[in-house]
């Protein structure tokens, strides 16, 4: 949008909406401020209010207790009550409160014996004796602690403005004596008689919101809610609208003759002077504030149209400058910035002459330098494009040798691989054989074990051969002596049977012995020739085992020089590939270096004929720049003789 306009435009229009932000903020702000310090004077005046309630109580309770310490403090009627002489006092002292109640508010006069038993009411003499322990707690408290209480109290009339003063009597304490002040509708009555100010007091019995008294009769102005919270301490102020007319309501704690809460007082005024006021004074702040804006947004104008027109007068030197004429031109007075930029123009001027003096001098040396560049360069495209054939041709040599050396990698890989594979099978193979020995050699050795024992067993048979010899010797033995013993029994008769039968059964038992023995003998002898020939195949097993542990160890040793040897192949064949690599790849980079060197070839005689072109070009645009130099009015004279310059072209 701001494109669309002139500048004179663009500067009213930002001026103007600066200005008109800046009255509508102060404005704002102002009232704001307005408003805020109505509030405070609002709430200022009803807490003086509160104040003045409160200094109201205070002053009936200050009756009260004036009366109190005036009756206390009589000598007389302290004799009188420490006797008890009811009459006296009520003579003495009846007419006088009949006085009080009739033009003070008196509404209570009574005295208490400890703690808190009614003696005399002189408000109501026909009763006395009671005990108002449980509903007069600053009676109590009085005649415990044994000093004054005086403030607002709840009682058996209901709330009223109490005093209460001990009596002495010589230093012994006698009881108390009372005085309690009206309080209740006619005391905000005779409050907003005298103020014009709308009040009540309202307490909380069981939490519960009851109105005490009020000047208006409705429901209270302030919520329940806000009370409560008043009741508990946080004092509130409210603007509102009851019956069309704005007022400022404020809510204030009240404490009784001990300082618990006891209710809340609420002030309400009538805040209509202050509205109008405030409206008065908004309306002449928008007043002044349109005043205010339509003078400055004159002052923008005229000084836009002054900017405007000077701007204007550089415009003109700007385009004459532009169509050619370099001329000297007039100079805009002052010492702000555009003046300063005139001045800058008239040095770009100046500069520009100069200029254009040094080109146009110099343009035919640049006409015949660039014919001689053009010619210069013509004869390095050509030395470029036969030098680019020949690096192609040395590319083409270098690509077949590339391809010839990446087949001998190649090849070479396959013999690595081939290597490798042969050196772990050869590897393999040694680790087997070697194993293989191990195992002979274990073989060995249990063959000797078991040709050990064998040999072993055979000393034991022929041990038990022995042993069979000496057995067969007893048994003979034993015949004998069975015999022997045979023939005595015969000898002996009847008497020898049973010996000669038990020397025939060690006899047939001998004889059995006998059999066994040469059975057993047999065995043996049987047993010693399989150990025999055990023992001659075990040692020709042994020097079998013997003769493979040598072969087999001697292939180990083969297998390891194999395998030492296919390692070095091995790693001849890494070192072949590796060469044939490096080679491969260095042969890849010269062809690479060689193809770079035809790209580059290419394309220096690419730059060589685009500059051999640019050098055609050169050459015109000189001829082209003599011409349009010849356009140029350096002086005045040149501008006087000449015909007006035309606007320089964009070609």
């Amino acid at each position: 949008m701001f494109k669309q306009l002139r500048l004179w435009a663009n500067i009213l229009l930002v001026i103007g909406a600066a200005i008109i932000l800046a009255i509508t903020t102060l404005t704002l702000v102002s009232i704001h401020n307005l408003k805020l310090v109505s509030h405070n004077a609002e709430e200022a005046e009803l807490r003086q209010f509160v104040a003045m309630v409160q200094t109201r109580i205070a002053d009936e309770v200050r009756v009260a207790q004036a009366l109190t310490a005036l009756v206390a403090n009589m000598p007389e009627i302290q004799t009188r009550f420490a006797a008890g002489d009811r009459d006296w006092l009520i003579e003495q002292l009846h007419p006088a409160f009949l006085v009080l109640e009739r033009d003070f508010d008196a509404v209570q006069f009574q005295f208490h014996t400890p703690p808190a038993t009614s003696f005399l009411r002189l408000h109501l003499l026909e009763k006395f004796g009671d005990d108002l322990t449980s509903i007069r707690q600053s009676v109590v408290d009085t005649n415990t602690l044994r000093a004054a209480h005086h403030g607002l109290e709840f009682g058996v009339a209901g709330l009223g403005a109490r005093a209460v003063t001990p009596v002495f009597e010589n230093g012994r304490h006698l009881g108390s004596v009372e005085f309690g002040m009206s309080f209740g509708q006619g005391f905000f009555d005779e409050f907003k008689a005298d103020y014009g100010v709308e009040a009540a007091l309202y307490l909380f019995p069981d939490g519960q919101l009851e109105t005490f008294a009020s000047t208006h009769p409705d429901q209270p102005m302030l919520s329940p809610e806000v009370l409560k919270a008043a009741f508990a301490g946080q004092s509130s102020m409210a603007e509102l609208v009851v019956g069309g007319l704005p007022v400022a309501v404020y809510a204030e704690v009240v404490h009784d003759y001990s300082g618990t809460p006891l209710g809340v007082v609420e002030v309400a005024i009538d805040r209509s002077p202050y509205v109008a006021a405030l409206n008065q004074t908004t309306m002449q702040a928008a007043i002044i504030g349109l005043l205010v804006a339509l003078f400055s947004i004159g002052i923008a104008l005229v000084t836009a149209q002054a900017i405007t027109r000077r701007i204007g007068q550089l415009t003109d030197e700007i385009n004459r400058v532009a169509n050619g004429d370099l001329s000297g031109g007039s100079v805009i007075d002052g010492r702000d910035e555009l003046a300063q930029l005139a001045h800058v123009i008239e040095e770009m001027r100046g500069h520009l002459n100069e200029l254009v003096a040094g080109v146009a001098s110099n343009a035919s040396s640049v006409h015949a330098a660039s014919r001689e560049i053009a010619r210069a360069v013509d004869g390095q495209a050509a030395t470029s494009s036969e030098m680019s054939a020949s690096v192609a041709e040395i590319t083409s040599t270098m690509e077949e040798l590339s391809a010839s050396s990446t087949q001998i990698a190649e090849y070479s890989e396959s013999v690595v691989s081939i290597a490798e594979r042969t050196h772990e099978d050869t590897r393999h193979g040694s680790e087997a054989m070697q194993l293989l020995v191990d195992k002979m050699q274990r073989i060995g050795q249990d063959n000797q074990s078991a040709l050990n024992e064998i040999l072993t067993l055979g000393t034991r048979s022929k041990e038990i051969s022995k042993i069979m010899e000496i057995i067969d010797t007893v048994a003979d033995q034993t015949k004998l002596i069975a015999f022997n013993a045979a023939l005595e029994a015969s000898s002996a008769g009847e008497a020898g049977k049973r010996f000669g039968v038990v020397a025939g059964e060690i006899r047939r038992l001998a004889d059995s012995v006998s059999e066994s023995t040469n059975e057993i003998t047999a065995k043996v002898s049987e047993i010693q020739e399989s150990i025999s020939r055990l023992v001659i195949s075990s040692e020709k097993g042994s020097a079998g085992i013997q003769q493979g542990i040598k072969d087999s160890t001697r292939t180990a040793e083969i297998l390891e020089a194999l395998v030492e040897a296919a390692s070095e192949t091995s790693s001849s064949a890494q070192q072949i590939s590796l060469s044939t690599q490096q080679q491969r790849t260095a042969s890849n980079q010269v062809v690479v270096a060689l193809r770079e060197i035809v790209t580059a070839s290419a394309e220096t005689a690419q730059a060589v004929r685009q500059i051999s072109q640019i050098a055609r070009d050169m050459n015109a645009l000189s001829d082209t720049l003599k011409d349009r130099m010849s356009q140029f009015v350096l002086t005045r004279a040149d501008a006087s003789s000449d015909t007006p310059p035309t606007p320089a072209s964009h070609a």
